[in-house]
């Protein structure tokens, strides 16, 4: 398995470098993130990833979009547990087995397994965050919006309640300012279907936009509000994390 060349030890220094966005935010189970660490500039995601480090995990959930089609639409690994250079990880075998009794398309199949998976990346972040949490991996393998939808469907059916960060794994540009403003705008204008047809055009340049879409979705079904971080000379991609509304002060 090819991992990033970052130890934890650098991902701590990173972490404790980059301060949260605000206090006030609450109910963090949402982040937008890219796919993989870039070890000469690990705040891509420590930028992240720290505005949920004061928070405990019980099941970290990890969103990705295979790159192509899969025979099994919703695939989820059969790993008993997954371990990277920081330790191992189990597998919440009761959660995954719920996943797949909730949706006809939901399989365990191992079809999407690769090193290029972002899985690994996502376990080394919490894992630097935190200790003992088990993890639950799911791979989009198809381009029909309808797998989306009823992927965030069951992930709002099944998570909603329970103590879960789930991490939409996308990769979303710096370089290219207007396609961040079109999908900011699309999304504060609860344009769903303009939203799917964008993310579905040959004019994106998101990759990963199925697990982009999926992490609004669900981010709307629980009244969450996603904020992007800023994005500067030094950052290739950008990303976010969804939150409580934060109420407003009255005059």
């Amino acid at each position: 398995m090819a991992f990033a060349n970052i130890s934890r030890e650098e991902l701590k220094s990173s972490l404790n470098k980059t301060v949260p966005v605000s206090n006030e935010l609450k109910n963090i189970k949402v982040l937008f993130v890219p796919t993989h660490i870039d070890p000469d500039n690990p705040e891509e995601l420590t930028s992240i990833y720290k505005n949920i480090c004061s928070s405990k995990f019980d099941t970290l959930v990890v969103i990705e979009s295979y790159n192509g089609e899969l025979e099994k639409k919703l695939s989820i690994p059969s790993n008993h547990s997954f371990t990277t250079p920081f330790g191992e990880v189990s597998v919440n075998d009761k959660l995954r087995n719920e996943l797949c009794d909730e949706e006809d398309d939901f399989y365990i199949n191992d079809g999407g397994m690769s090193d290029k998976m972002s899985l690994y990346t996502q376990l080394m972040m919490l894992q630097v965050c935190q200790d003992n949490f088990d993890v639950v991996s799911i791979q989009i393998g198809d381009y029909d919006p309808a797998i989306v939808k009823e992927l965030a469907f069951a992930l709002d059916e099944l998570f909603r309640n329970r103590n879960a960060l789930l991490v939409f794994c996308c990769d979303l540009p710096s370089s290219n300012p207007s396609e961040l403003e079109k999908l900011k705008g699309l999304i504060e204008s609860n344009n769903e279907s303009g939203l799917h047809h964008y993310l579905n055009s040959k004019e994106k340049e998101v990759e990963g936009a199925r697990a982009f879409m999926t992490g609004v979705l669900v981010s709307k079904y629980w009244d969450l509000d996603i904020w992007f971080t800023p994005v500067n000379e030094n950052t290739t991609y950008t990303g976010g994390f969804a939150h409580a509304p934060v109420a407003q002060t009255a005059v």
